[in-house]
């Protein structure tokens, strides 16, 4: 298999997310994390880095290495299923704000979660993503220190390229508890990155993520932009959901016109999201190593109507369950019906399907010769013995047709 000997082969091969901790732990005068043209955030090298520089990075990028939860992390109550990895607890969570609950995402737990954090002084901030105020379509990284600032922006869903952990080094030196929300491959890389530097477990308190569909390429918003004959310098607002659950695809240009579209005709149909060839390998997309992961709770994974808005919450630690309780005991959200891994399973067919198939994914891409990512922890192998041999065979081949695209 060929190994990876330079940034730009974990680049050239699909395997880089954009995350932006290498530019992070390099510093920006060594490494820039810049839009390329078929709309993917990539990291450059713009002086030459060492060895044991590049060396760190291969031990914290979520293109290289993903672990499942640690082992210490797991408490000995905890369950555990094959598919949806360790948990203490599933259920049914939102905010008890009415406005936060309907101009969220989903239900607002993610929120609520922050807001307790930061008025309850657990954290002195929030770690996240938000739209840039004045590119809307694009995202940046956030540090926010009160409800306002949190709720200030577009930081609900971003289905776009981003890059939230382009400034965790400079978060880690403030030298003040925070807590991190963004995508799972970015917890992992966490993870991985509390290994080599200790203040990471010492500052970054909490690790919250959302169950992911995938980061979708940002020609698939130009396009959508471009249907309604709007540029992106025009934009004033770029909302990919929220207002109402799922809410609608929204935007507004600078002079007050304003287009929107259903969420489902924008994201009804798989073969149309365009989401990174990293996504399409990823060995965890449901939050393995945080201590809560948020999702949507619509039967059969796609939204058939609005509703109020329900989060589902699979809490994985200790950590995050002491959090959700104490949230809730605060009424910053309030807890419903407890769920089945059935439940799940129902909520997101989605994951389950890529869960089963992401081991002979990497089987094919090895069989190609092309780098992937290594793994501990996260049962892919065990989970891909239970498939038949038809499906293996299909994922492997299906993957080397998606390599010519990288």
């Amino acid at each position: 298999m060929t190994s990876i000997n330079k940034l730009s082969d974990i680049v050239n091969n699909g395997l880089c997310i954009g995350c932006g901790l290498c530019q992070s732990v390099v510093g920006k005068d060594n490494i820039q994390i810049s839009m390329s043209p078929k709309g993917r955030l990539e990291p450059k090298e713009l002086k030459n880095i060492t060895p044991e520089t590049f060396n760190k990075i291969l031990n914290v990028c979520p293109g290289v290495v993903v672990e499942g939860l640690p082992k210490k992390q797991i408490d000995p109550k905890t369950k555990y299923d094959l598919v949806w990895g360790y948990y203490l607890s599933l259920c049914y969570a939102w905010s008890t704000d009415k406005k936060i609950r309907f101009e969220s995402s989903t239900g607002g737990l993610l929120n609520g979660l922050s807001i307790y954090l930061l008025e309850s002084k657990k954290v002195k901030f929030i770690m996240h993503t938000d739209a840039d105020p004045k590119k809307p379509m694009r995202s940046l990284t956030k540090f926010s220190y009160n409800r306002k600032e949190l709720l200030g922006g577009e930081s609900r869903s971003r289905y776009g390229p981003a890059s939230p952990l382009d400034r965790f080094y400079e978060a880690l030196n403030l030298n003040q508890p925070f807590a991190f929300v963004g995508k799972p491959c970015d917890i992992s890389a966490i993870r991985q990155l509390s290994k080599i530097d200790m203040r990471v477990n010492e500052l970054c308190k909490y690790l919250l993520t959302l169950v992911c569909g995938g980061s979708a390429e940002f020609t698939k918003s130009q396009d959508f932009i471009e249907s309604f004959k709007v540029k992106e310098d025009e934009l004033s607002i770029f909302r990919y959901r929220g207002f109402g659950n799922p809410g609608r695809m929204h935007i507004k240009t600078k002079d007050n016109r304003e287009y929107d579209r259903e969420y489902n005709s924008f994201w009804g149909e798989e073969s149309t999201w365009r989401i990174h060839f990293r996504c399409k390998i990823c060995p965890d997309s449901i939050g393995d190593s945080a201590d809560i992961s948020a999702l949507d709770t619509w039967r059969g994974g796609s939204p058939t109507k609005e509703d109020e808005g329900f989060n589902a919450a699979i809490v994985r630690t200790k950590r995050g369950l002491d959090l959700i309780n104490e949230t809730a005991k605060g009424k910053f959200i309030h807890i419903g019906d407890k769920l089945t891994i059935n439940d799940i399973n129902d909520f997101q067919p989605h994951q389950l399907n890529r869960k089963k198939a992401v081991y002979a994914r990497h089987q094919g891409m090895k069989k190609n010769n092309s780098p992937t990512i290594v793994t501990k922890d996260l049962r892919i192998e065990e989970i891909s013995k239970l498939n038949s041999n038809e499906f293996n065979k299909k994922e492997e081949l299906d993957i080397l047709k998606r390599i010519e695209k990288i």
